[in-house]
């Protein structure tokens, strides 16, 4: 019975969300005539929404750990770990100013791609070495300092809990030469929407924003200190 339950809940929730997702993604077309701080609007609405569903429908409590940690003036990047979608649309709901850095191949998505690209998400193509790279420093530095907040995946791609990646070093290129504060994030979303499942399970998903990695670090320190913050306080998570 349990099963069923959970099966019944994240088909529920999958296709709430999917009849949501499309309603908006149609209804807040004509802000995206309007300059870009204000179509921040639309991605927040629909992350909200989105997390109402995972807490009535799928039973996902969002808790948030952490926030002291954040800094009082916008313009800093959140170096989070991946393990779900969930995080994908959380930050919104989350954080003012927010802007992703996502692979390029998702701004070919119909309509979301639009909005990807008018609320300045900054879209990097993997396969492209160093061009990549010096586009990256250069459009997430001029985020930075028109307020924005920017959210990176070190990783580059989802993790199962318990797992890592290598940490990519794009995230260590931002904190050497945009000059502002690196905030890690924690979390446990892996095990309540895993990777390429259906079901959502219902539980606690903590996201929790640890304090920001002091400047003047090398490459390897840098990246070392990321990784055992980040990687340490999600093993703590993962057995609460």
């Amino acid at each position: 019975m349990k099963q069923f339950l959970i099966f019944l809940r994240s088909f529920l929730f999958q296709l709430l969300f999917y009849i949501s997702s499309l309603i908006q993604a149609v209804l807040y077309l004509p802000i995206l005539l309007l300059p870009r701080r204000y179509t921040l609007w639309a991605p927040t609405l629909w992350c909200r929404s989105t997390r109402f569903l995972l807490r009535w429908i799928a039973g996902i409590h969002i808790h948030v750990a952490g926030l002291e940690n954040l800094p009082k003036k916008n313009g800093y990047i959140i170096a989070s770990k991946h393990q779900s979608a969930m995080e994908t649309v959380l930050f919104h709901a989350l954080l003012p100013n927010v802007v992703y850095i996502l692979k390029k191949s998702l701004i070919f998505i119909p309509l979301v791609g639009w909005y990807f690209l008018k609320t300045g998400c900054i879209a990097i193509n993997r396969k492209a070495g160093m061009k990549s790279m010096h586009q990256l420093m250069s459009d997430a530095c001029q985020r930075l300092q028109e307020g924005y907040n920017v959210v990176i995946f070190p990783e580059g791609t989802r993790t199962k809990p318990g797992s890592k990646n290598k940490y990519n070093p794009g995230v260590f290129i931002l904190y050497e030469k945009c000059n502002v504060p690196v905030i890690p994030v924690a979390l446990n979303t892996g095990y309540l929407w895993p990777k390429n499942s259906f079901k959502r399970y219902p539980g606690k998903a903590t996201i929790q924003f640890l304090p920001p990695i002091q400047k003047g670090l090398d490459k390897h320190q840098f990246l070392t200190q990321l990784e055992k913050n980040i990687e340490t306080a999600c093993h703590q998570l993962s057995i609460k």
